[in-house]
């Protein structure tokens, strides 16, 4: 199982957990295979993340060089008076998985705007989320 960017998603995989809004109403169910149509309609419900089953994407090295890239690579540093704490691992387990999901997302931003641009332009700005 794994959570991925929606921008990430591709036809053919299937949900691990059911896409809710909210408010808790079900969307999608657990099981459904995505489809281009589904995942449009997703991304128009302005859904960020979903969860897929198995491990599609390979998100290890994701984001270098984006500004959520940056915010994982300081996680170490932030929390290293924190090494024996089991509670302040797991907020910063938490956090490395936030963050690396959302670099996934700013990367694949980034090379959708490159692509659309025509090829090796650098996307401005980096392509920086608030």
């Amino acid at each position: 199982m794994q959570k991925i960017p929606i921008n990430l998603a591709a036809p053919g995989m299937k949900l691990a957990k059911a896409v809710t809004k909210e408010n808790g109403m079900t969307i999608m169910a657990e099981g459904m295979e995505l489809t281009e149509s589904l995942i449009s309609r997703l991304e128009g419900m302005n859904i960020e993340r979903i969860t897929v089953q198995g491990h599609p994407v390979e998100m290890g090295g994701t984001g270098a060089g984006t500004h959520w890239g940056e915010r994982l690579d300081r996680l170490d540093h932030l929390f290293r008076q924190y090494a024996e704490d089991k509670w302040m691992l797991r907020v910063k387990e938490r956090m490395r998985q936030y963050f690396q999901i959302k670099a996934a997302a700013q990367e694949a931003r980034m090379q959708a705007m490159k692509q659309a641009e025509g090829g090796d332009a650098p996307a401005e700005n980096g392509g920086e989320d608030a």
